[in-house]
This record gives C-alpha cells, sequence and structure tokens, in this order.
C-alpha cells in the first residue's frame, strides 16, 4: 500500500509541475494589436417602458457612437443596420467599443453608403458563471431589446427585421437561450457571433442552476434543428492563451446544426493567426478587423440589411474565418479579364522556377505551358510572398498566340497564409487551359524583397 501512494502521490507532483511549467515557461505573448477608438466614445442611454424598467432594474441597454455619429443619432433617428452586443460574465457593456468604432472608421470608408447602429447591454456586471439564477432573467431582458431596437427602424423605408448578435463568453449562451423563450420570433435572429462562449458545457458545473441552463438550451438546438437552419451562428475561440475557457468547450459541433454553424479558433483565422485571453478577445484588432469584414460583406445591397440567404451568410464567414483565397469577398468568383497587348510576357518553361524582386516599375506576367507537363507531372505549385489581396493566378486557354489576351481569374482557389499566399492546382481539372499565368504588379514602393516560387510534382 505505501507503494502504491508513493507512485500515486509522485504522478500528482509530475502533474502539477507540469502545470507550472506550462504556465510560467510556456505562455504564448499577446501578439493582437490593440482596438483604438479615433474619437471620443459616448453612450447613450434607451429609455425602455417603465414596466421593463421596474422589471429589470439592475438592466440598461445603451446605443453606442463617437463624434458626428452620436450627433446625429440622439433623436435615434437610426438608418443602419443594427448589432447587440451580449457581455459575458462581470462583462462590461462598455467592450463594445472595439467592433463599434473599427464599423464605423469602415463605414466612413465608403461615405457611409453602409453602417451599423451598435448596441450593448448593461448587466450589471454580473457573475452568471459562478451563479447561473440570473441567465434566465438577461434571456428575457435581451427579448425586450431586441424588440425595442427593432421598432427603432419602423419609420425606416427597408426596416430591418432581424439583429446581429455578438456575445463575448456568456453573452454568447445568451443569445442562443432566447429561441428557448416561447414567445421568441426566430426571424429576429439571422446571425450570431460569439467569442470565446464555453457552448458545450459551463467551466465550473458546480451550480445547479447553471447545468440546468446548460441543458435547456442544448437540448433545444438539438431537437428543433431544422428550425433554426435560417440562423447562422459563428463560434471563435481564443486559442492557447484563454486560460478561462478552452477551446473544445466552443465547438458548436454537438449541435445538430452543421449547415449552419461554424466554429473556429482566432490562430487559425486569416489574417489574425493570433491566440487571444478571455478578455482581449473582444478587442484583439486583428480579430475585430476580420469580423468587421465579414459583416459589410454580408450586406444585402436592395435591402440595405443582411442578407436573407443563409448560403451566402456561410460563404462569407467561411471567406473571413476559415479559408481566405487572397482576394476580396466575390459573389461569383469564375471571371475572365482582358489584358492590355503592351504588358510584358514572358515564358518559363523550367519545372520548377523561383523570382525575387523589389521594386518592380511595370506589371509583369509569366505564362508557364502545360503541354510538355501534362505527362510527367499531375500538381501546380506556386507560391508569392506578395501578400495583397488581388487577383494573381490565372489560366489561358490560346495554345497558339503568343500572348494570352484574355485569361481566366483563378485566385479564389488560392489559400492566405502568415506569410504567403499559396495555391495548388490538379491538372486534370484545367484539361482546356494551355497555361497558367502569373501576374506580378508594379511594386514601385516595395521595401521589402518578395519572392514568387513555383513548381510541379506528382502525387500518387
Amino acid at each position: 500500500m505505501k507503494l502504491i501512494t508513493a507512485v500515486f502521490n509522485g504522478v500528482l507532483v509530475l502533474l502539477v509541475a507540469l502545470g507550472v511549467i506550462d504556465i510560467f515557461f510556456t505562455y504564448e505573448t499577446n501578439r493582437c494589436s490593440m482596438t483604438y477608438m479615433f474619437e471620443y466614445p459616448e453612450f447613450q442611454k434607451i429609455q425602455l417602458p417603465k414596466k421593463v424598467s421596474l422589471l429589470y432594474p439592475a438592466y440598461e441597454l445603451h446605443l453606442y457612437g463617437e463624434g458626428v455619429y452620436m450627433e446625429e443619432s440622439r433623436n435615434f433617428s437610426l438608418t443602419g443596420i443594427p448589432v447587440l452586443f451580449l457581455p459575458g460574465n462581470a462583462g462590461s457593456y462598455k467592450q463594445v467599443r472595439s467592433i463599434g468604432s473599427i464599423a464605423l472608421r469602415k463605414a466612413e470608408n465608403i461615405d457611409y453608403r453602409y453602417h451599423f447602429d451598435v448596441f450593448s447591454v448593461n448587466f450589471n456586471e454580473e457573475l452568471v458563471a459562478l451563479y447561473g439564477g440570473s441567465l434566465q432573467k438577461q434571456t428575457q431582458f435581451v427579448h425586450v431589446c431586441i424588440k425595442a431596437i427593432l421598432r427603432l427602424y419602423k419609420n425606416q423605408e427597408f426596416p430591418p427585421q432581424s439583429v446581429i448578435l455578438l456575445g463575448h463568453s456568456m453573452g454568447g449562451l445568451i443569445a442562443r437561450a432566447l429561441f428557448t423563450l416561447k414567445s421568441f420570433k426566430p426571424q429576429f435572429i439571422n446571425l450570431i457571433i460569439t467569442q470565446a462562449t464555453p457552448h458545450v458545457m459551463p467551466v465550473l458545473p458546480i451550480d445547479y442552476y447553471i447545468t440546468e441552463f446548460y441543458a435547456l438550451v442544448n437540448d433545444y438546438w438539438n431537437l428543433n434543428a431544422n428550425r433554426l437552419q435560417n440562423t447562422t451562428i459563428l463560434s471563435v475561440a481564443g486559442g492557447f492563451r484563454d486560460y478561462q475557457v478552452r477551446s473544445g468547450l466552443t465547438f458548436l459541433s454537438s449541435l445538430n446544426i452543421k449547415n449552419s454553424a461554424l466554429s473556429v479558433v482566432s490562430t487559425a483565422i486569416p489574417r489574425t493567426w493570433a491566440s487571444t485571453d478571455h478578455l482581449s478577445i473582444v478587442w484583439c484588432k486583428e480579430l475585430i478587423l476580420a469580423t468587421s469584414r465579414a459583416l459589410f460583406d454580408l450586406i444585402d445591397e436592395d435591402t440595405r440589411q443582411i442578407t436573407e440567404d443563409s448560403d451566402k451568410r456561410m460563404a462569407v464567414l467561411t471567406h473571413h474565418f476559415v479559408r481566405h483565397p487572397a482576394k476580396l469577398y466575390e459573389a461569383s468568383y469564375e471571371t475572365t479579364i482582358k489584358i492590355s497587348e503592351t504588358s510584358g510576357w514572358f515564358f518559363i518553361k523550367t519545372s520548377y522556377w523561383g523570382l525575387t524582386v523589389k521594386n518592380a516599375y511595370n506589371e509583369t506576367y509569366f505564362a508557364f505551358p502545360l503541354l510538355n507537363k501534362r505527362k510527367t507531372y499531375n500538381q501546380f505549385h506556386c507560391r508569392s510572398t506578395f501578400l495583397f489581396t488581388y487577383s494573381w493566378i490565372f489560366g489561358c486557354n490560346d495554345k497558339d498566340a503568343t500572348k494570352c489576351l484574355e485569361i481566366e481569374d483563378l485566385s479564389w482557389r488560392a489559400e492566405l497564409l502568415p506569410t504567403a499566399k499559396a495555391v495548388t492546382l490538379t491538372l486534370e481539372d484545367f484539361f482546356n487551359t494551355s497555361h497558367f499565368v502569373l501576374y506580378l504588379p508594379a511594386t514601385n514602393n516595395s521595401k521589402e524583397k518578395l519572392q514568387h516560387i513555383l513548381r510541379y510534382f506528382r502525387v500518387k
């Protein structure tokens, strides 16, 4: 017995030592940039009916804004797309500043052709992760807020019929819990984005109310999957640096809504590639920029609201959060482009080719003929360190001409990586293609050497 006890204690000591080493010596540094406000942030409280205020005296609803936008929104004559931020455990409603400010700056860049009205709920920083007795009350208050927000747009030409929900931590669970309310209309929400939300189970299942609330929400989503297919949900995990909510708890794979749900880790999100701790996920600039770009790409030009097409919503979210093709989002990727006859052309016939360039003053096209390569190789790979999002790899179907005057854009097949953008093409998929064409734009002001590598290879 003494030997067994000694072995057991030794294993415990080893596990504790490994935990200490993991925390103090393998801690990943914060690679997120801070999100700053360009103008003084303001939070305008929205007056709710007295009955609501008496029923929920500790909770509030606010509209976020800065500068001219807030001055024009004093009387709540809103014309944008409503977004509602739900803070998590002990979270502040002021955490909405990052997404609110970034979205406002992007709207300014496009002359307010589209813009978002960003709201935030004040839950009085309640500790709902430790005591779940307030979760149901918070859910009911959010339902009231959604109806109050939609009423603000009743005089608009195309009034929004739904609200985008952005939930941090337990706020993301509140967003899903709304659907369990008997009087809630599912069409009120067609997009939910959660940040570091433990969807699977509570981090500390020590409270009866929390476990019951989780069972209620997850059972509803599993049993009513068909009714929820029109609601797109994106779950973002913080990765290694989030010690409070491990990434496994944020995955939506356990729910029966695979066609309309997407789970990602911030370290794998294109143009983010950084782990976040539990709080920095709400202000990580790289992640907030990806979220803002996705929101603007989700806008329907006709209704000036978030698209009702669930397939498009998933396509946009996949573009920004899963696989970025190193170019701006387009509804239809395959396009034919005409080339000027004065452009510089070079034909490369080798099986392995590399080019390092700095300060290129003229745009150049490098064509790679495929006729003599098909018997030996079945794959074509190209990598470029020129990371700007533009069309850069094409296909040509003119076997006789010395220049391809019309080329097909294949850039949507590429993938943006942290240090390069790369594409791998299977030759049998391009039976009628005579050349692959690499486009190199003028890089007059480039301070770095840009490297381009191409090779053919065979995969059995």
